[in-house]
């Protein structure tokens, strides 16, 4: 079923002033940018040699064909108008299943603006098609996502609207923005974790890596969000399962802050990216539901 929801598209770019060359040191940047996205594939279009000194197999300069779901099709808009705006006379045009464009970085921002409005109205006719029955881990089961932004952001709110679209909004945690002023913020963490039953931690390639101001480690730092929501779950009897995105591996024991080290020994699941990203959210949810129907 996902893979005949999969369409191709044409993304041609052009540049005034700028030779053969340069446009295909563009192209290729852009490349690269759009592989970091959640698409399929994205490749240089193949065709007539590349200009002398270019490396490879002979492409088309300027174009490059991306495969992706029409959901991450507002992201590859968005990307290719950022890159659109870095430089002076640079155009865009795109062919593809149900869309066809040029012109340039500000007529691209209103195509983005109608494919956002699209998919909004999308959803919400998924929402009315929804059935009202909900899995009984709405009711008898909070489920906490801890992750960090600078990490794994965007995959985490993926996984979120899969689990939302399960479960149900009012059974999951994501954000713990509204920390009200002069609150122990470690005790409100604490807190709403307490309101849990299964805690989910999303590990990603950088998630030991990311630094403070003053580069040092956050998880080294007692005080850092996700630490202090880490060692909340692994103080209870609830079920914790790491999720592994981005190719990510469990981290080593030894890298670790003592009082996180437990975690090394939860089984995580890997949650790939297309076209595997939905069975894998299939077995995080059985899971999760099996675990529940045995508690309840």
């Amino acid at each position: 079923m996902e893979e005949t929801n999969k369409a191709e598209y044409i993304i041609e770019v052009s540049s005034t002033d700028a030779t053969d060359e340069e446009l295909d040191r563009m192209t290729r940047q852009l490349l690269h940018e759009l592989r970091d996205l959640d698409v399929e594939s994205a490749e240089l279009t193949k065709g007539e040699p590349a200009p002398e000194g270019s490396k490879g197999d002979p492409m088309t300069i300027g174009s490059i064909v991306i495969s992706s779901l029409p959901t991450v099709l507002p992201a590859v808009v968005a990307l290719v108008q950022a890159w659109s705006s870095r430089g002076q006379g640079r155009t865009v045009k795109f062919k593809g299943k149900g869309i066809e464009f040029e012109g340039s970085p500000e007529e691209l921002r209103k195509l983005l603006v109608s494919l956002e409005a699209e998919r909004k109205a999308r959803e919400d006719a998924s929402k009315l098609e929804q059935p009202q029955v909900r899995d009984k881990t709405d009711k008898s089961s909070k489920i906490f996502i801890s992750y960090r932004r600078a990490d794994s952001a965007d995959v985490t709110g993926r996984i979120y609207d899969r689990l939302i679209g399960h479960f149900g909004k009012s059974a999951i945690f994501k954000d713990v923005d509204s920390i009200p002023p002069g609150i122990d913020f470690k005790d409100h963490l604490e807190r709403v974790v307490s309101k849990c039953k299964i805690f989910l931690v999303v590990i990603g390639d950088r998630w030991l890596e990311v630094t403070d101001s003053m580069r040092k480690s956050r998880l080294q730092d007692p005080s850092d969000f996700v630490r202090i929501e880490i060692e909340a779950a692994l103080n209870r009897n609830i079920l914790i399962i790491p999720l592994l995105v981005r190719g990510a591996s469990m981290p080593a024991e030894k890298k670790l802050p003592p009082s996180l080290q437990k975690l090394i020994y939860r089984n995580g699941i890997p949650i790939r990216p297309d076209p595997d990203f939905h069975r894998d959210m299939d077995r995080l949810i059985e899971a999760i539901s099996n675990h529940s129907n045995k508690k309840s």
